[in-house]
């Protein structure tokens, strides 16, 4: 995940590529928008590759075929671009193969990190570890990038993400115990439209992905933000990037207080008191009038929400059912990403006329509506504290749905 969180589109050659298309290429903030919508809309549909992902397997072998095949294309695409990057055409298509191929990548290593979480009672400290993973290329790609997009070439920064993704392919020779239990798989006939029935009447993940996609709905929290601080408390960009790093280090020591409590409570509690603190958490931010206590307001704000953000991850990865966990848990990324999206489209529109504190009215709102969604998740997948019951793998092994 450290891995793909820095080769991917969206991490070190973001920050580089957003200054490339606006300064190397001249375009208006309208057609960077609409470049990202069309190459970034395969994050939309992420339980696709999930679902591939749980129903195929390449050549007959394990999941590290994925990987074997997907990095290629990755590094592939990037070459491609670092020959020439300076048609807007050619960069979308690249980007677009790269954002397809790099959506088959995390949706092995989802489905892997969650049949692993779920074999061994660990969902908690797995969703904790994930999230850790997510924020270290975040912290990377926005100090580094940046001094990159200013020193280095954009080709030669495609090549730097090619030669970061080549890890990859030697990450899928390693076949570790945990991740790919010894013993023979058994496999039981199921045609598609079987498994995806299987998956529409599972009970568990529906209030899972529907928490995820009220949680993301965060009118308040985006690009208002960004106005609201800037015009309003006049923080500079280095200032706001200071108040963003207080927000990535308080989730990483989310992460870190979260393994600890998994193992202390069981995850209902820990959900319903996350839910609570942060439905007042973001007004704190109103009280602010200056950078210091703008940037305080980011960490106590950052860690609640990392908290909550794990808890949810928690969640689903206990809800996704046997044999189909990639789609479940890509499932739930899709939802969180489209959630996050209308979030932010609602906020912009809505702060131009009302304020920041009206779109933070609506995020409280969103949040709110969690409470009676959580009341439908079966008290079974949530009773239990991480690694309460003997793991898995002691167990026969359930047998491995193949497609007929």
């Amino acid at each position: 995940m450290l891995t793909l969180g820095l080769a991917e589109p969206t991490g070190l050659v973001s920050l580089p590529l957003l200054f490339w298309l606006k300064d190397g290429l001249g375009l208006r903030p309208g057609a960077i928008a609409a470049f990202e919508a069309v190459a970034l809309a395969p994050l939309y549909f992420g339980f696709v590759f999930g679902f591939v992902r749980d129903r195929w397997r390449p050549f007959g072998r394990d999941d590290r075929a994925y990987f074997l095949l997907g990095a290629p294309i990755a590094i592939a695409s990037y070459c491609w671009l670092a020959v020439n990057a300076t048609s807007p055409t050619r960069l979308l298509v690249g980007i677009f193969v790269a954002v397809v191929a790099f959506e088959f990548l995390g949706a092995t290593a989802e489905g892997l990190m969650t049949e692993a979480a779920q074999r061994n009672v660990m969902t908690g400290r797995l969703s904790a570890l994930s999230e850790f993973a997510e924020i270290i290329p975040s912290v990377a790609s926005t100090l580094i990038g940046g001094w990159i997009a200013t020193h280095v070439d954009v080709g030669e920064t495609f090549l730097v993400a090619a030669v970061i993704a080549t890890v990859v392919v030697l990450q899928a020779l390693w076949r570790p115990h945990a991740v790919f239990p010894a013993g023979p798989r058994l496999y039981a006939p199921e045609r598609h439209a079987q498994a995806i029935r299987r998956l529409a009447k599972h009970r568990a993940l529906w209030p899972a992905i529907g928490a995820l996609l009220l949680w993301n709905f965060s009118p308040g929290w985006g690009t208002p933000l960004v106005f609201f601080l800037t015009d309003n408390l006049k923080l500079s960009p280095a200032e706001f990037g200071a108040f963003r790093a207080a927000t990535f280090a308080s989730g990483a020591v989310a992460a870190l207080l979260y393994a600890t409590i998994c193992r202390r409570f069981p995850l209902r509690p820990i959900l319903w008191w996350t839910v609570a603190l942060n439905i007042p958490a973001a007004f704190l931010i109103l009280l602010t009038h200056g950078v210091a206590q703008a940037i305080a307001v980011s960490a106590i704000v950052g860690l609640l929400l990392g908290m909550l953000n794990i808890a949810l991850f928690d969640l689903l990865r206990r809800s996704c059912p046997t044999n189909l966990e990639g789609t479940g848990v890509m499932l739930g990324y899709s939802l969180f990403s489209i959630g996050g999206t209308i979030g932010d489209l609602f906020g912009s529109w809505l702060y131009d006329r009302l304020g920041l504190a009206a779109c933070l009215g609506f995020d409280a709102l969103a949040t709110i509506a969690i409470l009676p969604v959580l009341l439908l998740v079966p008290r079974a997948i949530t009773s239990s504290r991480d690694g309460d019951s003997e793991p898995a793998e002691s167990l026969p092994p359930p047998p491995v749905l193949a497609a007929s």
